[in-house]
């Protein structure tokens, strides 16, 4: 096949993640919060320091609430399902096209499709793509720098380094210096790797971290010229970098964390990753090919393992290289087809008949919390693709066709994910009756109060300006200034709250998520008039 044309990849980005771009529901914890704190920056003018619910957010840099500004007002949307959404879309596209250009560099035209087909369809790749956070954004803007870098090697010149070292630099302000370590770290490692160090020895190591460093330069100096915020910088360079790697602020890890979570988040590829691993090896041509990818995958999961903060998330950005080496061993398998490569297709066949017919036949079997005919179109998916899999092993056995027919009945499957089962998980994730009595019951520009819980999903879809409160007597002084709205507590603290509270209300019980909530309409008495001097 040939190389993906723009067009091509775009039309597959949007078959894969248009539906649940607009039909489903921003989600806690990250999505929402992000177009929260990305409204807040536009309602009360906080461009250069994020705000969360009145108080500064120096979790994150300010990239992605920029952008979700700038979708917004490009499509005269409000910040919310498609707008929040279209950053991370736009730098999946980019990385898919990356992709491609990478694959048909180093292993050929042919290898270029079967690369975008196992990326996309990976499931951690299409998850973070279509979810509104920063790593799809951090994976596009790296990937592209290394993708430039590779490219200056071919044709040296001054702007292709100057752009990979800008796109470092907004990396750095979507995600911190990772933006930069891991894109010039992984191309250092796949060059070293392929015995192509000479490769590295190149002036823009001297001036190209220098453009890097003025993104977040011009930034934070505005911010120090601005006033900044008590404490701002010690957490922004301190707190969410240095003590975030040394788990400070949790998500503590073994050593060996992401060694089992690579194969995991690698599926369902990971089924052939053996097969290909083998099929590479046999092939004397591809020995550059699979030490390029190796180092540019040891690098990224040799660095984060050093911290010992870990979350699976954390090594995205080995995914592109690892579907370049899946997709350019589709021939290789093909041609050559051992048990490894039998092992993997036949487990794609059990999975695809196990989970087809398991989706069929969840409705009979249990009591869904959603309609079980929502995930019809998924089970008919897989089961149609187990099919074609089954005629084709007849017709042809192990052929390249085959790995294509593998991937389209993927494709399949997570368009009916993604545009019929996710949203009807909404009523389940978003606070529905608790956004539908706000608009009744606080007048516009006051506040939804909040009780030691950052809520930001609260605030979202009441449309109103959450305000959180870490004492009773401040939460109850709020009450009595606002005279009537809705306070929302967590479940396991109302018990202790009530005692103290003096302000009259109605408790009702909720459930948003994961989270049982108590929603209490207080009706705070009229402050009594003042007397005569």
């Amino acid at each position: 096949m040939s190389r993906p044309a723009f067009a091509q990849l775009l039309l597959l980005a949007a078959f894969l993640w248009g539906g649940e771009m607009v039909r489903r529901d921003l989600w806690t914890p990250d999505e929402v919060r992000y177009a929260y704190v990305a409204g807040e920056m536009r309602d009360g003018g906080h461009w250069l320091v994020p705000h969360r619910s009145g108080e500064v957010y120096a979790h994150k840099p300010p990239l992605l609430f920029w952008l979700n500004n700038a979708m917004a007002w490009l499509t005269g949307l409000p910040i919310g399902r498609v707008t929040s959404r279209l950053p991370g879309f736009l730098a999946g596209l980019a990385t898919l096209w990356l992709t491609a250009r990478l694959a048909e560099r180093w292993r050929g035209p042919a290898a270029a499709w079967p690369a975008v087909l196992v990326l996309c369809t990976n499931y951690l790749f299409w998850h973070e793509t279509g979810f509104g956070r920063i790593d799809g954004l951090l994976l596009g803007l790296t990937t592209a720098a290394i993708y430039l870098l590779v490219r200056n090697d071919d044709a040296p010149g001054l702007w292709r380094p100057a752009l990979a070292y800008a796109c470092m630099g907004l990396a750095i302000l979507a995600k911190g210096p990772v933006g930069f370590i891991v894109p010039a770290g992984a191309y250092a490692a796949l060059r070293w790797a392929a015995g192509e160090g000479r490769s590295l020895k190149k002036s823009h190591w001297l001036w190209g971290p220098f453009i890097t460093l003025a993104f977040p330069a011009a930034w934070l100096g505005l911010v120090w010229w601005q006033g900044a915020p008590d404490g701002y910088f010690r957490a922004v360079l301190y707190q969410q970098n240095i003590a975030r790697a040394v788990g400070e602020l949790g998500h503590e890890q073994p050593w060996h964390y992401f060694l089992t979570t690579f194969p995991v988040d690698l599926l369902p590829w990971t089924l052939l990753l053996p097969a290909a691993c083998l099929a590479l090896a046999r092939d004397p041509e591809a020995k550059e090919f699979r030490r390029r990818l190796a180092g540019w995958i040891l690098f990224v999961i040799a660095f984060f393992t050093l911290s010992t903060s870990k979350r699976h998330i954390y090594i995205l950005g080995a995914f592109p290289a690892a579907a370049i080496l899946l997709g350019g061993a589709w021939d290789a398998m093909a041609r050559a087809p051992g048990r490894w490569v039998k092992a993997g297709v036949f487990a794609f066949l059990g999975v695809y008949v196990v989970g087809g017919i398991g989706c069929l036949a969840a409705g009979l079997f249990a009591r869904l919390p959603i309609p079980a005919a929502v995930l019809w179109p998924a089970g008919l998916a897989a089961l149609g693709g187990a099919a074609w899999m089954i005629a084709e092993l007849r017709r042809r056995g192990i052929a390249l066709r085959l790995f294509y027919g593998i991937a389209a009945a993927m494709l399949l499957i997570q368009w009916g994910i993604g545009t019929w089962v996710y949203p009807a998980i909404n009523p389940l994730k978003t606070p529905t009756s608790l956004a539908a009595e706000a608009a009744a019951k606080i007048a516009p520009g006051h506040p939804l109060l909040i009780y030691q819980y950052n809520g930001e999903i609260f605030a979202y879809y009441a449309r109103r300006p959450g305000r959180v409160f870490y004492s009773v007597a401040e939460m109850e002084a709020a009450m009595r200034r606002e005279g009537r709205g809705i306070a929302v507590f967590l479940e396991k603290d109302w018990e202790s709250v009530r005692k103290d509270l003096r302000v009259p209300g109605t408790a009702r019980p909720f459930q948003s998520g994961s989270k049982e909530m108590i929603q209490y309409d207080y009706a705070a008495a009229s402050p009594a008039p003042a007397g005569p001097p």
